[in-house]
Order: C-alpha cells, then structure tokens, then sequence
C-alpha cells in the first residue's frame, strides 16, 4: 500500500512529462460524466491518455481496464500466479490481472483464458462491485425486477442489480429497460464506482472527519490505515482488504448503513451502526474491537474473525447479536459478551475466558471450545460439540439431535427449570454472602444430587427450603473468580445447570496500559515492563495470553516485573490488544491494555526477528518473495559494508529470506537490533532487523 503510493506519485511525475498542457482532457466538458471521472482521477483510479490526453468517457470498457479501476480504486496490490494463456507476462495488464486473481473478484471465462480485452457489459458490472460490497443477492428473480426487458437479466445478477437499483447506483433507461447486456462505456464505469466508492478515504495516517464527507454522496470507503472521527455516514462504511492488516480507528462515528470490514484491525470507540459484516474474499483473519459507546445489533461473520470488547460503556452492548453464516467453515474467536450468537455455517467458535454467550442457536455443525460460557445452547443438527472446558448451561436438542458434551454424547435436552439460572457473586462482599443463595426447583420435584463443578456437594453444603434449596456461604465463600457450574440431578431424571460467575470486586487491579511502535528506529520500539500485584515468582503465574494465543514473556522476581520482548510485539499487526495475565492463585486475572502503532515511513520496507544469541538459529523474516528474487543482501559494521553470501549466509524461499546463526552472531549486538539491507530483482528495499537477545 505504501509502494502504491510512491507509485502513485511517481506515475504522476511521468504524466506531467509526457501529456502536452494543450490536451487538458478537454473530451470531459460539457460531458455528464465529467463530475464522475474528475474525482476518481483525483483519487489516481482513472487517467487520461499517456498520448492523447484524453480520457474517452464513450469508450466501452475491456475486462482488464474494469479490473484496473477496482484495483486502483480499493487499494488492492497483492498479486497472485496465473496461467491464463491470453495473459502473457509482457501485456501491461499481466499484474492488473494477478492482482484480481489475489482478491478473487472476477473469474475465467473458461478454457483457461481470462479474455482481458473483452468488455464488460452492465449486469457484470453491477454483479462484481456489488459482490465487493457484500450486497446480498437474496433469492431475487429476474421476474421480480421492474424493467420492462427483465427477462434478458441473468440470475445471477439480478439480485446484485435490485441492491444497486435501491441504493440509486444504478437506473433504467427512460423507456423502462435495464439493457443488462449492453457494454458500459469509462463513463458508466465511473458513475457506478463513484457512487459505490462514496467519500475515499485513501491517505495513509490521516486524520479524517465527518467533515472530510462529500455531500453528493452516502457511503465511505476506507483502503488505507487511518482515523474517521466525530462522523455519521448516512450509507454504508466498506473498509477494503487493501488494507492488509494495517489499523483503522472509528471513533464518535454512526453507520446508518452497514459496517462492511474485509480487511484492516479495527478499532470502533464510541460507534453505532444497526449492521455489521465481517467477510474477507482472502480469507484473511480479521480483529474488530468494540469500545467506549458502541453498539452493533447484528453482526453477520462470514470468515475468520476475532470479535473483542473491552471497557464498554454502561447501557451499551458491543455486538449484540452475531450470526456466522457464508459458504465455508468458519472460525470465530469471541472475547466478548453476546446476547445471541447463531450458527448457520460449519464453524469452530474459540471462546476467551472472558467470553459469554447467553443464547447460542446451532443450525450448523460447529464446535465451541475455549474457556467461556455458553448459558443456554439451543442445537438443531447433530455435529455439535462443546469441549470441556466450555462451561454450559442448559441446553435443548431438536427432536433426533445428539450434542456432544465435554467428550460425552448426549441425547437429551437440560432445561429443567431451576431459578435462577445464573448467579454472580461478589466474593469480596461477605455481607451479600450472608445467606447464601436460595434456588427455586418445580412442585414436587426434590434434588437428589447437587454438583459444583465436578465434585459432589455434602449435605453440610446446601440445606432443603420450602421452595427447593439454598446453598450455604461458607461453602460459596471457597470458590475462585471465575467461571463456575452448579449442576441439579433431579428426581425427575432432569438435569439443570446454573451458571456462577465469582468475582472480587475489591480486590480489582486497575488496568494498565503500554504503547508499542513497530517501527525498529522509533523510541516506542522497546520492551513493554509492567509490575504485577499479588505474583511473586513465575512460578506463579498460569500463563500469558492475547486473547485465546499464549505469549512468550519473562519475569524477574525482585521487582515482580512481566517484560514482552519487543521482537515478539513487533509480529502483531497494528490495532488495540489485551494482554491477560492469569495467576495459578484462585484464577486471578490482570490485564494490559496494548496499542501497537506502525509510524515506518511511507515507501520503506521493515521486518524484525528476534535473535536469541544464547540458543543460537536461523531467523527468518516473511518478506513475500513471489516472483522475486535476491540481487544482495549487506550489513554495515565499523563503517564498513559486508555483502552477505548466498546459500551459506542466506537463503531465500517463497515463504521469506532466512539469515544463517553464525551471520546473527557475527553482526549481532546484544540488545541492539542490528539491520540487514535486502534488495531485490524487482528494485524493492528490504530492512530486516535482528534484535540481538
């Protein structure tokens, strides 16, 4: 993204040299798509001729210069291998096409060609930029349409027609016909980009606001890292998989549309929007953190995702309601509190031990794992499987349906009526400890067996009450924070669960908080310390994770001091995190709130590795090498340059260029990062740096 704009500049370096001032694309005035193509050529996604100056808004469109456009205007740049055999690697439009080929929004024409000069008629249109956006198609016919030539409109596009027609991106002909056959011309193109595109947000590091808007149109559509604050979009708010996995933060923003996230980490703080959907063409793993006064009341996820919440404010829900659907298994990562969560595609749902899930419908087959709860399951397929250290409540099978529980197969529901159904107890506050806690089963039903956790409680635990049973506070007083399970064997032959959540709000830590730079030269590249109350030795600390993934990390013991390698830190793309500290004592938990910043300028290329001088090994550096090569590699030392040797002191592989130990260790300094300078056959400039441990 950040070559794309040296590019960009560039490019328009070479225009001014080369298009006479008399051209001044004068074939634009007076034409109706002159507002259109004068932005997007503001925004370097339509230029004017190298020869002529002239942008021919009537000249229908070919299939490269369309993939083009979307290219340019969505930020895409990674590229992919293609064999088409009429895509040869000298036509201009080779990586025009690897790049479409990467993002996966336009396929073949069959028999292994890609017909990159055929041109693109007004339903294709229509159907590929409507599937970047994620219109859903629905199950609209052709004969629902209102035009008067619907019979001509394919199936597959007229549901991604009906999306443009609503939305007023797209219109009919004055004698009622849609003509979805007829080829688009630059100009049409650049209507329906225009609208679909709305306001670009395309500078990298800007700070945006509602005031950055344009009127004339309702969407937005962020392709580079950047802030949007203090802003309503009366559309929707598409941020583009240009993104990577560069960080974007929303912030006093309100969607009225749809929150369209396929790429980038995402921070919404104080957002709203009614609808949200989270769906990467790439299958890329996409974070979206909600914080502060921010409310999503439906969430579609349609591939990997990881859906935080953190410090939410009083009255507001973060994601409320979250539906896992599309064409393939999905993985969900939950470290948050949902209202609903439903599955209506194969799915792995990893939950934190933070997480809570108060109603899960499982129309798919799907497996939760993790360490969250899951109050109340309500399946309908067989496939379905909690794993042991899900804590459930009851649960409901659909006539015929088996659920699979901790390893053990089950074939009957768990909904006996037990109040209430979940209990949370402040262990810190005796008082409301006093009496225990009362449960209220059905007339004439008795408890024949009561388990906490998994260990059967005594008669000296809990005592018989005219409604059913109180369990004691000194047996209470002996839980740790955390998660619990009280489970009822009845002597109906039901079983009931109640959820008890333990917490100990007086002896709450405050959250701590730490910045982090990716950037290898910034001051804020730099181990993250922080002293931990309550740990005296590693020994006692569990493990450290963010979110469900476990972190290496040291501790010294003098100064009760947790410190994160900075090398560690700097494989995180950039975004908010929360580190949890969890201690072996009684499952207390502390938290450290991370922002991971990138400040590396704009044209350079930088990696860190950590380099462990005491274990010495080979450290490789994921530099995408595709279709690339190695012309050197040089370290500089004493002020002198080394050219590094192929094949003993690199090696280079699809996957990265690895730097050999006895390299490391000759130019390495402990704790200094020494650089690694990498150029390669397609002139770009690596800096690889090895931070010397």
């Amino acid at each position: 993204m950040r070559k794309r704009l040296l590019a960009a500049l560039l490019s328009a370096v070479l225009l001014l040299t080369l298009v006479p001032a008399a051209f001044a694309a004068s074939d634009l005035d007076g034409h109706w798509a002159k507002k259109y193509i004068d932005y997007l050529a503001d925004e370097d996604i339509i230029n004017p001729s190298a020869t002529t100056g002239k942008y021919q808004p009537d000249t229908k469109v070919t299939r490269a210069e369309f993939m083009r456009y979307i290219n340019r205007a969505f930020h895409f740049t990674e590229t992919a291998s293609i064999s088409y055999t009429d895509v040869p690697k000298s036509a201009w439009y080779y990586e025009t096409v690897c790049i479409a080929q990467k993002y996966g929004y336009i396929n073949g024409v069959g028999g292994g060609r890609m017909d990159p000069t055929g041109t693109v008629t007004r339903e294709q249109a229509a159907t590929i930029i409507g599937r970047l956006y994620k219109a859903d198609p629905g199950n609209v016919s052709p004969s629902s349409l209102d035009f008067k030539d619907k019979a001509k409109i394919s199936s597959w596009s007229a549901g991604y027609i009906r999306a443009a027609v609503d939305k007023g991106f797209l219109a009919g002909y004055s004698d009622g016909t849609f003509r979805p056959t007829r080829e688009v011309t630059r100009g049409e193109v650049a209507k329906i980009i225009y609208y679909y595109l709305g306001t670009s947000l395309s500078r990298a590091g800007k700070a945006y606001t509602g005031a950055d808007l344009r009127g004339d149109t309702t969407n937005a559509t962020i392709s580079e890292s950047c802030t949007l604050s203090d802003a309503t979009i009366e559309g929707d708010l598409f941020i583009t998989e240009g993104l990577g996995t560069d960080a974007v933060t929303l912030s006093n923003v309100t969607v009225e549309g749809t929150i369209i996230i396929s790429g980038g980490t995402v921070t919404m703080t104080n957002t709203t929007s009614d609808h949200i959907i989270v769906s990467s063409a790439m299958g890329r793993l996409l974070q979206t953190t909600a914080t502060g006064a921010s409310r999503f009341s439906e969430a579609e996820v349609r591939t990997a995702a990881v859906l935080y919440e953190k410090v939410l404010t009083d009255g507001y829900d973060g994601f409320e309601n979250v539906t896992v659907c599309g064409g393939n298994k999905v993985s969900l990562t939950v470290d948050a509190d949902l209202l609903k969560l439903t599955v209506n595609a194969p799915a792995t749902v990893t939950t934190t031990a933070a997480a809570k899930v108060y109603h899960l419908r499982a129309n798919r087959a799907a497996t939760v794992t993790g360490y969250g709860s899951v109050y109340q399951a309500d399946v309908r397929t067989d496939g379905v499987s909690f794993t042991k250290d899900v804590v459930l409540g009851g649960y409901t099978l659909a006539s015929g349906v088996s659920v699979s529980v901790a390893g053990e197969n089950r074939t009957s529901s768990s909904t006996a009526a037990v109040s209430p159904s979940s209990v949370i107890l402040d262990l810190g506050d005796e008082e409301s400890l006093a009496d225990g806690v009362e449960f209220s089963l059905p007339s004439g039903v008795t408890a024949e067996k009561l388990l906490l956790d998994s260990s059967e409680l005594t008669g000296t635990a809990f005592e018989t009450t005219s409604r059913g049973l109180r369990v004691k506070a000194d047996t209470l007083k002996t839980l740790s924070t955390g998660s619990h399970t009280l489970t009822f064997r009845l002597s109906d032959g039901q079983t009931a669960t109640v959820m008890v959540s333990a917490t100990r709000e007086t002896a709450a830590q405050p959250v701590q908080t730490a910045a982090f730079d990716r950037y290898y030269r910034s001051t804020n590249f730099r181990d993250i310390s922080v002293k931990l109350e309550g740990v005296n030795a590693k020994s006692d600390i569990a493990k450290v994770v963010l979110g469900l993934t476990p972190l290496s990390y040291e501790f010294d013991e003098a100064s009760r001091t947790l410190t994160l390698r900075r090398a560690a830190l700097a494989q995180l793309p950039s975004g908010t995190y929360t580190v949890t500290v969890e201690t072996q004592s009684g499952g207390s938990v502390q938290a450290v709130d991370l922002t991971v910043s990138d400040t590396t300028q704009a044209g350079v290329n930088a990696l860190t590795a950590a380099y462990r001088s005491a274990s010495p090994a080979a450290v490789r550096f994921a530099v995408p090498m595709q279709g690339r090569s190695v012309r050197s590699i040089t370290v500089a030392q004493d002020g002198r340059a080394y050219t590094l040797n192929a094949g003993t002191d690199y090696f280079a592989a699809s996957d990265g260029i690895s730097l050999a130990a006895n390299v490391l260790g000759r130019y390495g300094i402990s704790g200094a990062c020494t650089v690694y300078t990498a150029a390669l056959s397609d002139n770009s400039i690596w800096l690889l740096a090895a931070d010397c441990i």
